[in-house]
């Protein structure tokens, strides 16, 4: 049977769009596996483990998950679980310690384990064992995220109109943005006063504004009370993201090195230049090669790079662009996907 005669699928807690993950190493792998003739989707319940050739278990690693998984290893099927965050960082936490639980099962019978960094799989190793560690380790890069920057939605345009009205209120300004997700004490929101400690340093100079994205409005509220500069929250939507970020400067990237956060990959470094903004980041692991293009480690430099340079004129982001799309670009990681599959599919 030829690679495109199997059936491969793509199972996860769910598939909400909101997740980064799941647009990153689900469906923008998926569909261009698809555009070269690769049976695959995502995992039908109803259709059952018998149908799949080879099934990805990406990210939650519920009960759900590893009954799948259970499942189609006792069916002869081929199974690849996909780690995009170091969880066993977690593991002393009470809500985290099942799911590392279940993943070390999955790891244990899975055929192929993948994760979007090499610093992640050597973190990942060394916390497991026995059946555990025969499991071969597969690095694949985060597809690159091609955001739309138009407002399409009515909910969009009234989050976007807000964030129009913050920025003539300080026109002028060097328009910030941070967004993402955090575990608490670890990353996100953990990092984000050091950043705005360096925003306020650098106000003195030139006004500045930062808009925060995220799904945790609470935490923005606690943490902008002892924060010195315009501030404004934007709740995430897939309606608003893209417009949001086109109209910034500059994305700023707080990351504190720790065993959870030093093995990320390059993706919201990526997310931010190919929407044409400038960054200003915490030197990582995952940036590094990203650093003749951006600004990390100095963030006084980094930011009036981008007041004398702004971004739409930097040529180094024009190359970063390019670097990025010949690395990362959709094509490039479908062949990846693709040549970890169908290596092992069932015969």
């Amino acid at each position: 049977m030829s690679a495109l005669e199997k059936r491969f699928a793509f199972h996860a807690r769910h598939y909400s769009p909101r997740v980064a993950a799941n647009r990153l190493r689900v469906f923008e792998p998926m569909t261009a596996m698809q555009k070269t003739g690769l049976n695959i989707e995502l995992f039908d319940k109803s259709r059952g483990v018998f149908e799949y050739d080879t099934i990805v278990f990406s990210r939650g690693f519920s009960t759900e998950a590893l009954k799948y998984a259970l499942a189609a290893r006792a069916a002869n099927r081929r199974v690849v679980v996909d780690i995009c965050d170091n969880m066993f960082a977690l593991s002393d936490r009470v809500a985290f310690r099942r799911a590392c639980n279940r993943l070390r099962q999955m790891i244990a019978i899975a055929d192929a384990v993948t994760t979007p960094t090499a610093m992640m799989a050597e973190q990942l190793q060394s916390h497991i064992s026995g059946a555990e560690a025969e499991t071969p380790f597969h690095v694949i890069p985060d597809a690159l995220e091609l955001i739309d920057p138009r407002v399409t939605t009515r909910r969009g345009h009234a989050l976007i109109a807000g964030l129009e009205a913050f920025q003539r209120e300080h026109s002028g300004a060097l328009y910030c943005v941070w967004y993402g997700a955090s575990v608490p004490g670890l990353s996100g929101f953990a990092h984000l006063d050091a950043a705005v400690r360096e925003l306020e340093r650098f106000s003195a100079r030139h006004p500045v504004t930062l808009t925060v994205i995220s799904d945790t409005r609470l935490r923005y509220w606690f943490g902008r009370r002892s924060w010195r500069i315009p501030t404004w929250y934007l709740p995430f939507e897939t309606s608003s993201f893209g417009p949001a970020l086109a109209r910034h400067a500059v994305a700023v990237i707080p990351v504190r090195q720790n065993a959870y956060t030093s093995g990320k990959s390059i993706n919201r470094a990526a997310t931010a230049v190919m929407a044409g903004l400038g960054v200003v980041a915490d030197a990582a692991p995952g940036y590094e090669e990203l650093r003749p293009w951006i600004a990390l480690g100095d963030w006084q430099a980094g930011l009036a790079r981008y007041v004398e340079c702004p971004p739409a004129s930097d040529p180094a982001l024009a190359a970063a662009r390019r670097h990025l799309e010949t690395c990362y670009g959709a094509e490039v990681i479908g062949q990846h996907w693709a040549k970890v599959l169908t290596e092992m599919a069932v015969d």
